[in-house]
């Protein structure tokens, strides 16, 4: 059976794949520092419920969130990118249960109750876990533009992503193309 949308990674309502990769995203060294308004309005559009502005403390708590999530990326060797998930994974509060809140019975990762920034990390962590489990950890990774930081996670069926966006993977097709075309032909010697 085809996927046909990240939150059947993990069943959830939210995207906590997408979310993990937003963040990590948010935070990156040519990013602007993320102001709490912008943390909510990224938790909203990945169907958080965030039911008041974020404070400071909490903006800074998810940057930080951020920061510890980044090396799962960024690791090619799949035991280690195992590890660093299960190090991350062990430092959030967890209580899976099932809840139904008129939107029909799913699964919570974090306690009943939990603060928005609990949630957000439970569900950051779990859904990197699930693509680790399911694809393997190739499938998470950090753009090779030399001029970009950002991170991804390839979920698709298909062939595996290896830039971050279409923007990136377009830059350095035509800077290959445009090296191969200025590269003298093969067998002659440069003048």
């Amino acid at each position: 059976m085809a996927r046909t949308s990240p939150t059947e990674v993990t069943g959830y309502r939210n995207d906590g794949v997408g979310t993990a990769v937003a963040l990590v995203n948010a935070v990156t060294a040519d990013a602007p520092v993320p102001t709490p308004e912008a943390l909510g309005a990224l938790l909203t559009s990945y169907n958080f419920k965030v039911d008041h502005p974020l404070t400071e403390d909490e903006a800074e708590a998810l940057r930080l969130w951020a920061r510890r999530l980044r090396p799962v990326f960024a690791e090619n060797d799949e035991a280690r990118a195992v590890d660093l998930l299960n190090t991350v994974m062990g430092e959030v509060p967890m209580h899976p249960h099932i809840s139904d809140h008129g939107e029909g019975p799913h699964l919570h990762y974090g306690p009943p109750g939990a603060a928005l920034v609990d949630r957000v990390r439970a569900n950051t962590a779990v859904g990197l876990a699930f693509v680790i489990c399911e694809y393997g950890a190739g499938r998470l990774g950090v753009c090779p533009d030399a001029a970009c930081e950002r991170v991804y996670a390839d979920i698709s069926r298909g062939p595996r992503r290896r830039y971050c966006s279409k923007t990136c993977l377009n830059r350095n097709t035509v800077a290959a193309y445009r090296a191969r075309r200025a590269a003298p032909p093969a067998g002659t010697e440069p003048s």
